[in-house]
C-alpha cells in the first residue's frame, strides 16, 4: 500500500522512496513506489508531474494513477528501455509550479 505523503504536508516538493513493483508494459514502465508526493487526480483536479532519480538516472513522471492499494508512476523513458529494480531506492520531485497553480486553482473553484 503506498502511503500518501501529501495528506500529511501538501507543500511537500520532494521526498524519497522505495519501488515496491514494477509494471515493464509495451506502453512504457510503470512503477509502484512504498510513499509518494505524487497525487492521483480527482476531485477535478488533474494528477502531479515531476520526475523520478531511480539509480542515478532521472525520468519524467508523465502520469499517476491510483490502482487498488498503490499509486502508479508512469515513467518517460525517451525510446530506452530501462532496468528499473524492484527494491531500488527513488528521489522524487514535483513539478511545484504546476502543483501550486493546480491546488490554488481547486481551491478558488470551491
Amino acid at each position: 500500500m503506498t502511503k500518501l505523503l501529501y495528506y500529511d504536508d501538501a507543500y511537500l516538493q520532494e521526498f524519497e522512496a522505495q519501488i515496491v513493483d514494477v509494471d515493464a508494459s509495451e506502453n512504457g514502465p510503470r512503477v509502484a513506489l512504498d510513499q509518494t508526493a505524487f497525487y492521483p487526480g480527482g476531485g477535478g483536479q488533474p494528477n502531479d508531474q515531476g520526475w523520478l532519480t531511480i539509480n542515478g538516472q532521472r525520468y519524467d513522471v508523465s502520469s499517476v494513477k491510483k490502482e487498488g492499494r498503490h499509486i502508479w508512476h508512469k515513467l518517460s523513458t525517451n525510446g530506452g528501455e530501462p532496468s528499473i529494480p524492484n527494491g531500488a531506492a527513488v528521489h522524487g520531485q514535483l513539478d511545484w509550479a504546476r502543483r501550486y497553480k493546480l491546488m490554488r486553482t481547486h481551491t478558488a473553484m470551491h
